[in-house]
């Protein structure tokens, strides 16, 4: 068994995405399309086109079609592009359109005057400050090669990493990256099996996903909850996880999620909270459905309010 502690830490975002940053998936006009079983975690929008192909995917937020909560979006996509548009760029001369082949950016606004690619693994390190922001922007498309892989390092956060481009943003293949795509008047597109923690946006232009994945970057503020161990055994066929908090603050529920890939998660069920305590606490879940493979669990808090926290990664 491994347990690993993850860091709850504050940080600011350089581009404000206002309302819009509800959705993971999201444009102004275009249709938002899905081949296969993918995951997404977030809403989905579209101010103008329909919305297909999801019906034996797993969608963990609302549909939004033409209504205000949509038209509202149109100049907040907008607006977030146009602020990332302007930002003065950090490097001078401006950075090669290639990206990747195990290179290493440190935050900072880095312009592309054309069309850019991304190639191999690229590592964005924010040298232990997890406010540090990091904006790529390319005047032309953008895309990415099959298998290519963003590693966020030293508290490196995908909710302050930022793709922009004036045209087509394409990630390809068994892809891994990090951050929100933001594309001026082009299309946005994931192949198969591709993984992004992050948004997909346009202003102008179709999303399509094909077995892939979308999560929405996690924004960890004040640490809610004090979690003292979490820890798991088996009992005949079934999976006993328990946890403990030494306190808890505005605490509505726990729900405790399932991997088989570390990548793809699933809820297995919610524990109510506390509420309020200073004392300690003990709970405990009982996975049933638990299979030979090596499995995750990871836990998830969420307030009263329904903001939300992940505390502690587990493996069986």
């Amino acid at each position: 068994m491994i347990a690993t502690f993850i860091p709850m830490l504050s940080f600011s975002q350089p581009i404000d995405l206002r309302k819009a940053e509800n959705f993971v998936l999201y444009t102004s006009n275009g249709a938002i399309d899905n081949t296969g079983s993918s995951f997404v975690d977030g809403s989905m929008g579209t101010d103008v086109g329909a919305v297909s192909g999801f019906e034996t995917s797993k969608v963990n937020g609302s549909t939004e079609i033409e209504n205000a909560v949509t038209e509202a979006a149109i100049d907040d996509v907008q607006s977030a592009y146009d602020q990332g548009a302007a930002m003065t760029a950090t490097l001078s001369p401006d950075h090669a359109p290639a990206f990747g082949s195990g290179d290493t950016l440190l935050a900072g606004v880095y312009n592309v005057d054309g069309a850019g690619s991304l190639g191999g693994t690229l590592y964005l390190d924010a040298k232990g400050d997890p406010s540090s922001a990091f904006v790529l922007r390319f005047g032309g498309a953008f895309s990415t090669g099959a298998s290519s892989k963003v590693i966020l390092i030293n508290e490196a956060k995908a909710a302050n990493v930022f793709w922009l481009a004036e045209g087509a943003m394409s990630m390809a293949a068994n892809t891994e990256m990090e951050g929100t795509f933001l594309s001026l008047t082009g299309a946005v597109s994931m192949g198969t099996n591709a993984q992004l923690e992050g948004r997909m946006f346009t202003t102008s232009g179709a999303i399509s996903l094909n077995k892939g994945s979308v999560s929405s970057p996690k924004a960890f503020t004040s640490l809610p909850i004090n979690v003292l161990s979490f820890t798991g055994y088996c009992d005949n066929q079934n999976i006993i996880l328990e946890w403990s908090t030494a306190s808890e603050t505005n605490n509505d529920y726990f729900t405790v999620e399932q991997s088989f890939d570390g990548k793809i998660w699933s809820p297995i069920g919610n524990v109510d909270g506390a509420g309020n305590s200073t004392s300690q606490i003990d709970h405990s879940i009982t996975d049933r459905n638990h299979s030979e493979e090596i499995t995750y669990y990871r836990l998830k808090q969420t307030d009263f309010n329904g903001n939300y926290t992940y505390e502690v990664c587990n493996q069986y």
